[in-house]
């Protein structure tokens, strides 16, 4: 969505920006013996970030339930 990758480190555990709606999916492994294997990770992707038209269905979803 903007470009970037999250990913934790040595002292710091990952952290999903605010507002971020997150979907399961993969991403390929660039290790040159997992690219020849054509092997991918599970990995949690952004399609996109909270507006007020995601407010708004949220929302509803929340009404119907």
């Amino acid at each position: 969505m903007r470009d970037a990758i999250y990913t934790a480190t040595e002292t710091e555990p990952l952290v999903i920006p605010e507002e971020a709606i997150v979907v399961p999916g993969s991403r390929a492994v660039s290790h040159p013996t997992g690219a020849k294997w054509g092997l991918s990770l599970q990995a949690a992707v952004i399609v996109k970030y909270r507006d007020s038209k995601t407010d708004a269905r949220v929302k509803l979803e929340d009404l119907l339930r």
